[in-house]
């Protein structure tokens, strides 16, 4: 179906740390675990790679340390980059802090990641064998959202099978946009949040995926349930990136001619495998899920 992964998911710097809990204002938390390493959209790409899907990074970067550990590590994955990079910033940080039931609180701050323009996107050059990942941060902010908004309402897919995860911000996304990407993509990923706010309708022709946890993860055609998969019990030590995984594990899984079930099955187990390490780009290798090949 697929023969790669197009990728227009944002990269930034992750700094994550355990707490007991969230201090009150002006008060301290002393973190168990601390960390930091490259999250945001390198979580789904280096999941897809990882399951032997090449994958094209056409995001944005910018100059300094954290660009710098983007390249390293994107290579480290095969991961192909061949996005913009600008010389006056460095990518954004994400500050991640996660208590011990799983709760997760961010603090951002958008840098290169966030920076495209039309005259880029224009020159991608898309067609039937290409699957394209974007979520809804790089149409939330202002340096990427614009361009992209007015390059997808020009249809650039020339037959490549659009997986889009709205995210939390959905509701602040352009509603001619979503309706355009109800329209042409081919998946709609989202949690339960998401899904309650976007709500599937009948005459979308997007399928959507549901994500449902510990529970595992459902397939939606037309607002009707079609494939469900269990989820995988683990003990969890860090959701963060969960979702990510789960999304890069299911195109790998559709580009191997994997059916619905069988997909939704091993992205259900990438996403265990994920949230049982610290750090978002924790999507397992074949070997790691005791497979030669999908």
């Amino acid at each position: 179906m697929f023969k790669r992964l197009v990728s227009l998911g944002s990269a930034l710097l992750d700094v994550s740390m355990r707490i007991p809990g969230l201090p009150p204002k002006g008060g301290d938390a002393f973190a168990d675990v601390g960390f930091s390493m490259i999250g945001g959209g390198h979580n789904t790409d280096s999941a897809a790679a990882r399951l032997g899907l090449p994958v094209v990074h056409v995001g944005s970067i910018g100059t300094g340390l954290s660009s710098d550990l983007y390249l390293r590590e994107a290579a480290k994955d095969g991961i192909a980059f061949e996005g913009m990079v600008h010389q006056d910033q460095d990518l954004g940080i994400c500050v991640t802090l996660f208590e011990p039931d799983g709760e997760r609180t961010f603090i951002t701050h958008a840098g290169a990641e966030h920076e495209l323009t039309l005259e880029f996107l224009q020159s991608l050059k898309l067609g039937a064998t290409d699957a394209v990942y974007l979520t809804g941060y790089e149409l939330f902010h202002p340096g990427s959202g614009k361009p992209l908004g007015e390059w997808l309402l020009s249809n650039p897919l020339n037959g490549a099978a659009l997986f889009f995860d709205p995210t939390s911000v959905v509701d602040q996304i352009d509603p001619e946009v979503i309706d355009w990407i109800r329209r042409e993509a081919f998946v709609i990923t989202v949690n339960e949040w998401e899904f309650e706010k976007l709500q599937p309708r009948h005459d979308d022709r997007a399928l959507f995926v549901r994500r449902i946890g510990a529970e595992g993860s459902e397939m939606y055609e037309a607002a009707e349930l079609r494939h469900k998969a269990a989820g995988v019990p683990v003990e969890v030590v860090d959701t963060t990136g969960a979702g990510d995984v789960h999304t890069g594990a299911l195109i790998a899984a559709l580009a191997a001619g994997k059916n619905w079930s069988e997909s939704l099955a091993l992205a259900n187990r990438a996403a265990a495998f994920c949230v049982t390490k610290f750090g978002g780009p924790t999507g397992p290798t074949l070997a790691e899920l005791g497979l030669q090949t999908l």
